[in-house]
């Protein structure tokens, strides 16, 4: 039996590098380094949305008056936002809509997360995001990509009155990243062990300037922006001729687990996590170098089977694995 075709697929930050965030919280004034991720922050909104401007900072803003309003630049210039992760309940188009229509966020703000991002140890890929408040929030606590789980005791609430005062962009983020050790030399060794690599981020990833600091994975298998559910669709697109595995950290990365042959958590960032992903995850990892082992044991595994089935004649088809169809502990 020859080893199967694999396909690795990586969420960006928390598993391949480790994310730079500058939050500013509008309503309260406060700017600063965070680890709380932007989907915790969107979370804590009864709808609330994450988008990502669909530009570049210092092609577009970094020059402009720190008076201006954002949205009135963002009309001028026609920058456009991508969605990445919302509540349920919540539209693409009420998003851009409010966004459009904020007279709270100018570009002194996001100037001044930038500032801040600017100092931390990163490389030269940077992205600016917007946290939105639809008003007219219900109850809230689902959440699109966590199968309705919530992430934490206080999820559904707008908590410290946010998300109550009706709509508008209640945070700014700058973002930024840096490699954990160990990932360009898994990429390298994927490469040469024949593995198709995947990057699906809910981040500005553009290829062309991404590429550059991803030389062991092909270009066009590089994808940013990524709801949830485009990572799903990758997922099953590649299934229909690889083994699948799909390595994630949060609850953007639910739907694309639970699709793919093998989940792999990452640990490596700290994450108010929701228990449904942690429930789905085949494997939990701390380092992202433990890929390569995980692969060589499904390659391993998989070739003992094949043995197995060849020393019987084809008496049982499939008799090596019959353990793993019944009770899921083999699943490639």
């Amino acid at each position: 039996m020859s080893v199967p075709e694999l396909a690795v697929v990586f969420d960006g930050a928390g598993v391949l590098y480790a994310p730079f965030r500058i939050i500013k919280n509008m309503a309260r004034g406060v700017t600063k380094r965070s680890r709380v991720s932007g989907l915790t922050c969107t979370d804590r909104l009864e709808k609330g949305a994450l988008a990502i401007l669909k530009t570049r900072y210092e092609e577009t803003m970094e020059n402009e008056t720190g008076s201006k309003f954002l949205s009135d630049l963002m009309r001028e210039k026609k920058i456009e936002s991508k969605v990445v992760y919302k509540k349920k309940g919540v539209s693409d188009e009420e998003v851009v809509e409010v966004i459009l229509g904020d007279k709270n966020v100018r570009l002194r703000d996001v100037h001044e997360t930038m500032s801040f991002l600017r100092r931390c140890d990163i490389i030269p890929v940077i992205g600016v995001g917007l946290i939105a408040e639809v008003s007219g929030g219900g109850a809230g606590g689902d959440r699109a990509g966590a199968g309705g789980e919530r992430a934490g005791a206080g999820e559904g609430r707008a908590g410290a009155g946010e998300g109550r005062a009706g709509g508008g962009i209640k945070y700014v983020i700058a973002g930024g990243i840096n490699f954990f050790p160990g990932t360009l030399k898994l990429l390298k060794d994927l490469r040469e062990m024949g593995v198709s690599v995947f990057v699906a981020s809910g981040d500005r990833i553009e290829r062309e300037e991404m590429a550059a600091y991803l030389p062991d994975v092909p270009p066009e298998n590089l994808f940013g922006m990524m709801k949830p559910e485009d990572k799903r669709d990758l997922v099953r697109r590649l299934k229909e001729k690889q083994t699948v595995v799909m390595v994630g950290d949060d609850r953007n990365d639910y739907l694309a687990m639970c699709e793919a042959d093998i989940s792999v958590l990452s640990l490596q960032e700290e994450a108010d996590r929701p228990g449904a992903i942690l429930e789905i995850a085949d494997f939990r990892i701390k380092k992202i170098g433990e890929v390569k082992g995980i692969i060589e044991e499904m390659r391993e595994c998989v070739s003992k089977q094949g043995e197995g089935g060849a020393r019987e004649g084809g008496a049982r088809e499939g008799g090596a694995r019959e353990g793993g169809a019944r009770g899921g502990e083999v699943k490639w």
